[in-house]
């Protein structure tokens, strides 16, 4: 099977069986990603990999900007188009973006860099169709949050880096691949933007909230001790990054 065919095939499964409960465990990272455009202007935003399109259209009522999307199921796209987003069936992987240069005010990738294999060309061609002073804004999650750094002391594998695409082996409170091939730290995203040009790059950490898989005082435990924990980012479960294109 071609990798196209594949990725359509893996995330379009993805999004039917997992997109209820993203948003419960994803909620203050939202809060904390669009905490980076307070007070910012913006005509035009891209969500790469949008999904459903919620997220762009949050984007997109708190900037008054028009809302565009990338994404490569089927599904979620027509999904996404009917909240309003100008969504497209797109593969980012194997192609340049399909936007002119300098078109963005915002770009924005919730959970993707660390599905991508040419990571470099998918910074490369976000910074170009960046205005000047245009903003990337991405989530990743941290390889060495405070549990991953705990597993990794007892032999386990940390959490959401994968030996296979669609099976977890190595850590028992992981029970799927959800296609992960980046792992990062917040000092090497810092170092990976700072490479591709960015300025003005700040990192904050956020919690994973739990999504009713474990008991309600098992959840509120965990709730309360990462959501404690993950106000450092370079400990924190998920890292979010705004960073901007500089004028030259």
């Amino acid at each position: 099977m071609k990798l196209a065919a594949y990725n359509d095939e893996f995330y379009s499964d993805v999004y039917r069986e997992k997109s209820k409960n993203y948003y419960q465990m994803h909620r203050k990272k939202i809060e904390t990603v669009l905490s980076f455009i307070e007070n910012k202007k913006a005509e035009r935003i891209l969500d790469i990999g949008c999904g459903d399109g919620l997220i762009a259209e949050l984007f997109a009522k708190k900037l008054s900007a028009k809302p565009y999307g990338l994404e490569i199921s089927k599904d979620a796209v027509n999904e996404a188009k009917g909240r309003g987003v100008d969504a497209t069936v797109f593969d980012i992987s194997e192609k340049t973006l399909p936007y002119d240069d300098n078109s963005f005010d915002v770009v924005f990738c919730g959970d993707i860099i660390e599905h991508i294999y040419d990571t470099e060309s998918l910074l490369s061609n976000i910074k170009n169709v960046l205005k000047p002073k245009g903003l990337l804004i991405a989530t990743v999650p941290n390889i060495a949050s405070w549990y991953n750094r705990g597993f990794l002391l007892i032999g386990w594998l940390p959490t959401w880096v994968e030996s296979a695409s669609k099976v977890y082996t190595g850590n028992p409170f992981m029970k799927e691949g959800v296609g992960h091939i980046r792992a990062y730290t917040k000092k090497s995203l810092h170092e990976l933007l700072i490479h591709f040009g960015f300025a003005d790059i700040r990192i904050k950490g956020s919690p994973l909230l739990g999504n009713g898989e474990y008991s309600k005082n098992q959840e509120r435990l965990w709730n309360v001790l990462d959501g404690f924990l993950s106000r450092k980012a370079s400990i924190a479960s998920e890292l979010v990054v705004c960073a901007t294109k500089p004028n030259k």
